[in-house]
């Protein structure tokens, strides 16, 4: 199976992919598909991190030393393309878990795919973020609707689709209530309705 998991900032996301891909000894790739996309491009790792998850503009334009390879083009969409080429590749090699990055989009053809979206109610993702980044309140509120309204951005930009609803994932869990043990269950046990030929 190859799991997606979008995740709401703050909501313990990347740490229920990471749960999750323990438990079932998947392959977790988070920071890793930018890693990958620098191995198979002609992108250098910081520009590929500049431009990761992070709300896109069409006017933007290539950068001087890219200007001359690029010939024009918009250089957040080639990023943007070697990331999801990376995704493609990284999904062939077996089953894994991807982080956000569109991941559940571009996938979205495989038979084998799992898409998930975790979410949690405010004040957890606030209480979450003050205690992970030692922020206060208002900082931790601005950070997380900050990095939401970029991850909604560019999903948007890149997809069609709007990040978060319910339509464009197989499964939503709020880590708030079910906790990242909680999650991780719930997960494994849609997998394995799935790897039976059930409905989960």
């Amino acid at each position: 199976m190859i799991v997606t998991i979008g995740r709401e900032h703050g909501s313990n996301g990347r740490d229920v992919a990471r749960a999750l891909a323990e438990d079932l000894g998947y392959r977790c790739y988070n920071k890793e598909i930018v890693d990958k996309a620098a191995e198979t491009s002609e992108f250098s790792k910081e520009v590929l991190e500049s431009y990761d998850e992070k709300r896109v503009s069409p006017f933007i334009a290539p950068t001087l030393h890219y200007a001359a390879i690029h010939d024009g083009f918009q250089l957040n969409m080639q990023v943007a393309a070697a990331q999801f080429q990376a995704i493609r590749e990284l999904a062939e090699a077996g089953d894994c878990v991807f982080v956000g990055r569109c991941a559940d989009y571009v996938l979205r053809k495989r038979q084998d795919l799992l898409r998930v979206f975790i979410l949690a109610d405010e004040p957890f993702r606030i209480r979450s973020m003050m205690q992970r980044r030692n922020l206060t309140e208002d900082q931790a509120r601005k950070l997380i609707r900050q990095v939401d309204k970029d991850r909604a951005s560019y999903y948007k930009y890149y997809t069609d689709q709007s990040w978060g609803e319910k339509e464009n994932y197989d499964l939503c869990i709020n880590s708030g209530r079910t906790g990242i043990s909680g999650a991780v269950r719930i997960i494994r046990s849609c997998i394995e309705a799935l790897c039976e030929g059930e409905t989960p």
